[in-house]
């Protein structure tokens, strides 16, 4: 019996991961089980309800799970068996029929043509490129049950690899492979749980490994294995089990020069600042998605990271965003490098507070965000660009140079009171209000002071208003009370009437009386001129 057990224990050692029919699960125990004859691999399942208890059998713990039902014993000879990185991707490209074609080369080929499968023609093309095995570049053996490198001589032009939900364990395998392959740099370990392969993102094409329950490397094999990651650019750990930041920072230390890494769904609600002397020494792509960090001030704790250029935080539940204090024409010495931060689907309640605070890094440029409940894109988009200086695009829409004037002077007049007020009470008052407004000053410095409209904002506005509506092809000019409330839609029916207008609805904007040189588009139908805060005696430009 012992030498079965020492068998059992060689081929299946603690850690192990294991897969039957569509369960995964790691190897918790290896032995005999009291009242079972025979040699018993002890089970913790992925899937918390596939299990029958949680490690303790007629009284006696036998191993931990994290959850009850968890846990179940198996015999050995029930497992399947694995295979070498070399078996299964020879068997996956080199063994072709027309039903065998990789799926990522499909989905390549339908994206490049935005095709259905059953549109996508030259199928043999793509597995006559396959096969060419020395010539890969790129191999994904996903859902496959490789745990050992094997020989990759004949993958040395490989330059990404997918071994997502495979039954690789530990760092030493995914070492005999790296060391192996002299040009890979994008490397894919994410884990997916079935019910969780359909959330696939950008990480899953560059490198994967997720599916896989990597065990924590020691210093002595982080000694050992750090030279055969050296050539890693990109490393995806999606889902990959990890619930402490500092078992990140200690499996960081294997490619400390790492340049993206995606750690997508891992349960991290507490971060702590990294040594960037050991870790993250050229890290540029940081993926948090997902990932429980519902706390801005933990976020706040990597923005010594100085090569830091985007960070994706969606869906994590942020409501509110809160930086270290700075004065207000200073920016903090935090993320100095971050050009773009994804915060969509985040339930962040107000936005003209946190655009604000985002004004506080030195080099935001794009920003992807959800707007709130009570607001929408156009308005969003507004604060977005008025709050942040240097800002180029909001959720990809590239800001233009007229949406950028009208943005800074609906803000320009909006908080006009509140900037008069505050230069009233003084210095103090006047420093307050700049931080609440930080782009302020950079604003009046730009258009001039906005005192002219607090008078007629404090008194009582008529629901009419007076403007001067010149046809721009002909000149003709038309004096006209209308409402505030009128939407543009509404008085671009008018403008066709007017003057005789045919075919195609012409295009407004507005030329403000007092500061003639600002032209702001009437570009929403669905707004009113109020919206856009168009005034006595300016006029309406008809293109």
């Amino acid at each position: 019996m012992v030498g079965i057990i020492d068998e059992a224990q060689l081929f299946y050692p603690l850690g192990t991961r294991i897969k039957i029919g569509s369960n995964y699960g790691t190897v918790k125990y290896v032995g005999e089980v009291s009242g079972h004859a025979g040699t018993w691999l002890g089970i913790e399942w992925d899937d918390g309800m596939r299990g029958k208890h949680n490690g303790i059998v007629d009284g006696k713990r036998y191993f931990q799970t994290q959850l009850p039902t968890a846990g179940s014993f198996i015999r050995p000879g029930k497992l399947g068996p694995c295979a070498t990185l070399e078996d299964q991707a020879r068997d996956r490209y080199l063994n072709y029929d027309s039903s065998n074609v990789d799926a990522s080369l499909i989905r390549a080929a339908q994206a490049s043509v935005q095709a259905s499968l059953f549109e996508v023609v030259g199928m043999d093309k793509i597995a006559r490129k396959q096969s060419k095995f020395e010539q890969l570049l790129e191999v994904s053996v996903d859902e496959t049950p490789v745990n050992a490198a094997g020989y990759l001589k004949d993958l040395t032009q490989l330059t990404t690899l997918n071994v997502s939900h495979t039954l690789i364990w530990n760092w030493e395998i995914v070492a005999s492979i790296t060391e192996q392959l002299p040009m890979l740099n994008n490397l894919n370990l994410r884990y997916a749980s079935a019910h969780l392969q359909h959330l696939a993102t950008f990480y899953n094409y560059i490198c994967n490994c997720s599916s896989n329950r990597l065990v924590l490397p020691t210093e002595a094999e982080i000694s050992k294995l750090e030279p055969a990651f050296r050539q890693l650019k990109h490393i995806n750990l999606r889902n990959c089990g990890f619930a402490d930041w500092k078992e990140v920072m200690q499996t960081a230390l294997l490619w400390p020069d790492i340049q993206s890494l995606g750690l997508q769904e891992n349960s991290l609600s507490q971060l702590s600042e990294v040594d960037c002397n050991r870790i993250f020494r050229q890290l540029r792509e940081l993926d948090l998605h997902r990932t429980k960090l519902m706390d801005f001030d933990q976020v706040c704790k990597l923005g010594n990271i100085s090569t830091l250029q985007m960070l994706n935080l969606m869906e994590n539940g942020i409501e509110q965003l809160q930086l270290p204090d700075c004065e207000p024409q200073c920016k903090l010495n935090l993320f100095v490098s971050l050009e773009q931060l994804n915060l969509l689907h985040n339930p962040i309640w107000n936005e003209a507070e946190a655009f604000n605070e985002l004004d506080k890094l030195p080099q935001l440029k794009r920003i992807n965000m959800s707007p709130h409940l009570k607001s929408n894109f156009d308005e969003m988009f507004s604060k977005a660009v008025a709050s942040i200086a240097g800002l180029q695009f909001v959720n990809k829409a590239k800001v233009t140079d007229e949406e950028r004037r009208g943005a800074e002077y609906d803000i320009w007049k909006k908080n006009a009171v509140d900037w008069l007020q505050a230069t009233k009470l003084g210095a103090d008052a006047l420093r307050e209000f700049y931080k609440k407004h930080r782009t302020y000053l950079m604003i009046v410095n730009k258009y001039g002071s906005p005192a002219d409209f607090v008078p007629r904002i404090q008194t009582k506005q008529s629901n009419l208003i007076k403007v001067r509506i010149q046809h721009q092809p002909s000149g003709e000019i038309w004096e006209k009370k209308v409402p505030r409330m009128i939407t543009v839609q509404t008085l671009q029916g008018l403008v066709m009437k007017r003057f005789r207008l045919s075919g195609e609805t012409p295009q407004l904007c507005y030329v403000d009386a007092k500061r003639p040189e600002l032209v702001v588009p009437l570009e929403n139908n669905a707004k009113t001129l109020d919206f856009y805060s168009v005034q006595e005696h300016d006029t309406v430009l008809v293109q």
